[in-house]
């Protein structure tokens, strides 16, 4: 049995995706982020939703591998000026730099949290 990584499970089944996606957002991982960065809980379940989206996308086309930078440009057109306004907001860096090394930081991890089994 090979460890399976979040982003993995949500690309391979992208009907049943949003079905455990938004409650380990609101919960898991929104708690994680309150504790570090309080001004960011709402912006990371927004940037979990549109990383999910453009997994989900990927893998309806049958490119979930090998695509990162396409995936990226994807969740920077989806979510890339909430995400800035936020930063903002919560007195970070928010040059697309700094967009793009968020993003990639919640997609790190999101890749390390092993996938929760899906409901039939």
């Amino acid at each position: 049995m090979s460890f399976k990584s979040w982003l993995q499970n949500v690309g391979e089944d992208f009907k049943k995706g949003l079905d455990f996606l938004l409650p380990w957002a609101e919960t898991a991982g929104e708690t994680a982020v309150s504790i570090f960065a309080p001004a960011l809980g709402p912006l990371f379940n927004q940037t979990v939703s549109a990383i999910a989206m453009a997994e989900q996308n990927f893998a309806a086309i049958g490119k979930q591998s090998g695509t990162g930078a396409s995936k990226l440009a994807s969740v920077i057109a989806i979510a890339g000026g909430l995400i800035k306004k936020g930063l903002e907001d919560a007195g970070k860096a928010s040059d697309e730099a700094a967009v793009q090394n968020y993003i990639n930081s919640i997609v790190t991890i999101l890749n390390a949290a092993p996938a929760p089994a899906l409901k039939a």
